[in-house]
């Protein structure tokens, strides 16, 4: 898993690493520690760990314990490790993957780079992994509150989107969340009482950019122990709003439109949770349509517990109803060939899945709601395509689930596919470069009534079926290239071989910058310095908006993420060059074209949702010119000339990008 990683949007880790921050509206919370037989207080019981131990002044839980079961359950969430394997997975409610490894210290939060006080270690045959930093990946923050330590679940992150006259926002918490309405549905005002969740959110924000939308308030109150966040909507005059879709009960999405605007959801009710609201479909807005917001009715919500990117119209909803009591798997034939794998599943009845490609060639599926009727499997299949497949039950009580595990050889096309009693998973013979990073969906009746792309930045599946292909923008700056050094201030990135990933970022952008200069190009920088871009221990969020707002704001040209790689392991090695949008892949394809020179091993150029690269509006690419974690490439990072040599190698492939796609009729470097 690569360094930038952190840089998606779903993760506010900054905001929950703040541990020695009061949580607002509470004067005697402070977050702490508790020692290993202390008494913890989470959603309204004592929860007790029997197996627990100290490490490094923290907390070290077993994977075994039942406290720890307890804890996952009530967050929604769940934990895979196989015994002798180095991995630890655990799936939360909010469909993100953690994935600590043994004996080393950082971990995985979705795809954000993270790292605990200390390494998970066993004893034994027990595995024992670091309490309270998994607690605050699943955006649980531990509070004093006398002699107890109280597990306090958060609001960890507010996601805003605007797209042609239509304004999202999206509420993300560490535990199924339940509201009541504070406001009367006429109201510009939108005002949501979430109970049991607290916030270290920033207390009022401005939405520049929407007609709908002008702020966002967020106070947290209540006790230490029954916490209430009060979220305040300010919309505009006129202005309707619904309630949005939802895949899992940790997050709750508004939806905000003016007259002439169609948008699919249901009236925000006096109550609700959204596991109760799950199953609305998910359409695209229409410019074109009725001037009021058509709501569907519950009928029709009920009848879609998915929907296709494309949308399923009210008149053509599908018909089977929601599941009830688990289904069992009957079967599991393992097929290899030289070059793939398919894995059929036999089912007794309609299921739900979810599956999830994690960033070492790990890829899983999770069916909801199902109980394994037969031996669970660890064994690695013949062929080249998977060099290991287990099939385990995670729960069997709370959220009975069955995973499949794949091992993958590299990072392969997998498909999900839908069979006579069941479904079928294909390993293909070839790599998926593009690949998407987690799906849901639903097999019924031999078919897939409904399989979806899940939006890796927000979680909000309306919004990834409204999305709209990707156009080059046309800058209003055509001279001016946004350079962003990657990490800094707070944010040290990667620390291997005694170097630091910020430093290098940096120095690395100031060369670029002056051979860019040289060229006549002008040139903006995100950071000239070891600083911040938002503000000291700002959300994840914030920081990496600050530096889409310096390029966005400027009407850049073009703009490049400068970064280094590293890996939980040491073989790792070589440069990778990143795009997103339509308008980034020629960018890319030019600017690691010409890093092909500097020595290092080529590690392609691939396609990922990275947030800088995402929501800059100008073509835009992120480097990552070598990996800090493995010695050959560490002793490049080192050579000033290296240094020298990528900096050089970007700028050429900028110019060849700019005369190949010339901004206002103009082929020069720096015209």
């Amino acid at each position: 898993m690569n360094s930038i990683n952190r840089f998606r949007a779903l993760v506010f880790r900054r905001s929950l690493a703040l541990a020695v921050v009061a949580l607002a509206g509470f004067g005697a919370g402070r977050p702490a520690a508790a020692q290993p037989g202390a008494g913890y207080w989470f959603a309204g019981s004592p929860l007790v760990f029997a197996k627990a131990q100290t490490r490094n002044a923290e907390v070290a839980v077993a994977l075994d314990d039942p406290g720890l079961g307890k804890f996952l359950a009530k967050l929604g969430a769940s934990i895979d490790h196989i015994p002798g394997q180095r991995f630890v997975t655990i799936a939360s409610g909010d469909r993100r993957a953690i994935s600590f490894t043994i004996g080393e210290a950082q971990f995985t939060n979705g795809d954000i780079r993270e790292s605990a006080p200390f390494a998970p270690y066993v004893v034994g045959s027990t595995v024992y992994l670091p309490f309270t930093a998994l607690a605050k990946a699943l955006y649980v923050l531990p509070v004093a509150d006398g002699a107890t330590t109280v597990l306090q679940p958060q609001i960890a992150a507010l996601d805003v989107r605007t797209r042609d006259r239509v304004t999202t926002v999206t509420v993300r918490a560490g535990i199924p969340l339940r509201f009541k309405r504070a406001s009367g549905p006429s109201d510009d005002r939108l005002v949501l009482a979430f109970s049991g969740v607290a916030s270290t959110l920033d207390a009022e924000r401005r939405i520049g950019g929407s007609a709908e939308v002008h702020g966002v308030s967020i106070h947290a109150g209540g006790s230490v122990r029954n916490p209430t966040t009060i979220v305040t909507f300010q919309a505009s005059p006129s202005v309707a709003h619904a309630l949005l879709s939802s895949d899992t009960p940790n997050v709750v999405t508004i939806g905000f439109a003016r007259p002439g605007i169609s948008l699919a959801g249901v009236p925000v009710p006096d109550s609700g949770e959204p596991v109760a609201i799950a199953s609305i479909p998910v359409r695209p807005y229409h410019p074109s349509g009725p001037a009021t917001i058509p709501l569907l009715d519950p009928a029709t919500i009920a009848a879609n517990q998915y929907a296709p990117a494309g949308g399923i119209p009210p008149e053509t909803a599908l018909p089977p109803p929601p599941l009830a009591a688990p289904v069992t798997v009957t079967s599991i034939d393992v097929n290899p060939s030289d070059a793939g794998l398919g894995v059929r599943i036999g089912v007794s009845g309609a299921v739900r899945y979810e599956w999830h490609r994690l960033g070492d060639n790990r890829w899983y599926i999770d069916l909801k709601d199902a109980l394994l009727g037969v031996p669970a499997r660890d064994e690695q299949p013949s062929g080249s395509a998977v060099s290991g497949l287990r099939i385990n039950q995670l729960n069997s009580d709370q959220n009975p689930t069955v995973r499949i595990a794949l091992s993958l050889a590299s990072p392969r096309h997998v498909d999900v596919s839908a069979a006579d009693g069941g479904l079928v998973i294909t390993v293909a013979a070839t790599d998926d470069a593009q690949a998407q990073r987690v799906g849901a969906g639903r097999v019924s009746g031999g078919t897939i009534v409904a399989a979806v792309p899940l939006a890796g930045d927000a979680g909000d599946l309306w919004a990834a079926a409204a999305r709209k292909p990707s156009h080059p923008a046309v800058p209003t700056n055509p001279k001016l290239i946004v350079i962003d050094p990657g990490h800094g201030g707070s944010d040290f990135g990667a620390v291997h071989n005694g170097l630091i990933e910020k430093n290098l970022a940096l120095e690395i952008s100031k060369r670029l910058r002056a051979v860019l200069l040289a060229r006549g190009w002008q040139v903006k920088m995100t950071r000239d310095g070891d600083a911040d871009v938002a503000s000291p221990n700002a959300s994840a969020h914030d920081e990496l908006q600050a530096r889409c707002d310096v390029a966005n704001d400027a009407g850049a040209r073009m703009f490049v993420s400068v970064h280094v790689n590293s890996f939980p392991t040491t073989e790792q090695h070589g440069t990778t060059t990143y795009y997103y949008k339509e308008s980034d892949q020629a960018l890319a394809n030019a600017i690691h074209k010409r890093l092909l020179s500097i020595g290092t091993t080529d590690k392609g150029v691939r396609r990922e949702q990275f947030y800088v690269i995402h929501h800059t509006t100008m073509p835009a690419s992120l480097v990552e010119t070598a990996f800090i974690s493995n010695s050959d490439d560490a002793a490049l990072l080192r050579s000033p000339d290296f240094l020298r040599r990528v900096a050089l190698a970007i700028a050429d492939g900028i110019g060849d990008y700019a005369a190949s796609n010339p901004a206002g009729g103009t082929t020069t470097n720096g015209s």
